[in-house]
């Protein structure tokens, strides 16, 4: 990598580093390549120089592959974790130590890989979905705890939360767990219970402390008191329960299950907004919310009215509301609400 003057940034050269306008909002994303309209934004700032990964070749604009291990990383880390799922469900007891080198990798990602946040969307699913959803929250919790602060043991122990948030499903019979339709009360009763099975799993295990233990118990608690087990309210959930619940949602709602094709990321951004008014820690909400946001500078998207256009600002208030170039204009949907993103494109 170099850096570059404005004068002799060209199209097609990748971008190494993010890049943010004076309010301190993120216009363009590490990773980036060059076009047109990116160019133009970056000739309007006041920049004396870009940190450059690769330039285009004689000229010519030409697509740049990143090396990006994610998806690997998660195949091998939804593996170790199928593994370890069915040791439990026949009985094995689960030790922390032995977690370390299932994390590894992945904590790996989310301190060194600064496009995570948008891989995460654009993970395929390798396998059924409580394998795949245990490790996504892990990730996502991971990033929504570096974010908001947490040290690395802090954001250690979350992945370790996060990944085991659904233990207790071992002991739920299969009839009731991978059942296609919708589950009958008595059925979702028996559902329910798996957080507290999950938390006397790991209470009778060995080295999880009481941040992990919380994590698992809580994380189906509701900021207004109306969640599972113990209708805890606002601060009286741990941390760790509320972060995992905002991970959970994400995940939910990103992947594709029996019932319904995985929604764009907006259209989740959206209802977890929504969530944050009772359902969810709005602290959380919103700093997950924002920094996803600014991930997807520099993304082509598909509006409701067919439209096709570019972000080319995140909006911290409401992010799924970014603005956008459409061909000569800018379309800001904070202003428009007839408007939404429908698909990602790019």
């Amino acid at each position: 990598m170099r850096r570059l003057s404005l004068e002799n940034v060209k199209l097609g050269m990748v971008i190494g580093e993010d890049i943010f306008n004076n309010f301190d909002v993120m216009v363009v994303s590490s990773g980036s390549i060059i076009n047109e309209n990116i160019y133009k934004l970056i000739k309007r700032m006041d920049l004396l120089d870009i940190l450059i990964v690769e330039k285009s070749i004689e000229g010519e604009k030409r697509v740049v592959v990143v090396e990006n291990n994610v998806q690997k990383t998660y195949d091998d880390t939804v593996q170790s974790f199928k593994n370890l799922f069915n040791n439990v469900k026949f009985g094995k007891q689960i030790v922390a130590d032995e977690l370390t080198d299932i994390l590894a990798p992945m904590l790996d990602q989310v301190n060194s890989n600064k496009l995570l946040a948008k891989s995460l969307w654009q993970i395929e699913a390798c396998d059924e979905y409580t394998y795949d959803h245990s490790v996504t929250v892990s990730m996502a919790a991971a990033l929504l705890g570096k974010w908001m602060g947490l040290g690395e043991n802090d954001i250690n122990d979350l992945a370790t939360a996060g990944l085991l948030h659904d233990i207790g499903k071992c002991n739920i019979p299969d009839e009731i767990l991978k059942k296609p339709d919708r589950l009958t009360e008595e059925e979702f009763k028996v559902m329910k219970t798996h957080s507290t099975l999950g938390y006397l799993l790991l209470k009778n295990g060995k080295g999880f402390n009481d941040s992990i233990l919380s994590g698992v118990y809580q994380h189906h608690e509701k900021f207004d008191g109306n969640g599972y087990p113990n209708k805890l309210r606002e601060d009286d959930i741990h941390q760790f329960g509320r972060i995992i619940a905002v991970a959970d949602v994400y995940s939910a709602m990103t992947s594709n299950r029996v019932y319904r094709s995985k929604m764009s990321p907006f259209q989740v951004a959206k209802l977890i907004m929504e969530y944050s008014f009772g359902y969810l820690d709005p602290v959380a909400v919103s700093i997950f919310l924002s920094n996803v946001g600014n991930f997807y500078v520099g993304t082509v998207v598909k509006l409701n009215n067919g439209l096709i256009g570019q972000i080319v600002m995140s909006n911290k208030a409401e992010p799924y509301r970014p603005l956008l170039k459409v061909d000569d204009e800018f379309v800001d949907l904070s202003k428009d609400h007839s408007l939404e993103i429908v698909a990602v494109i790019d």
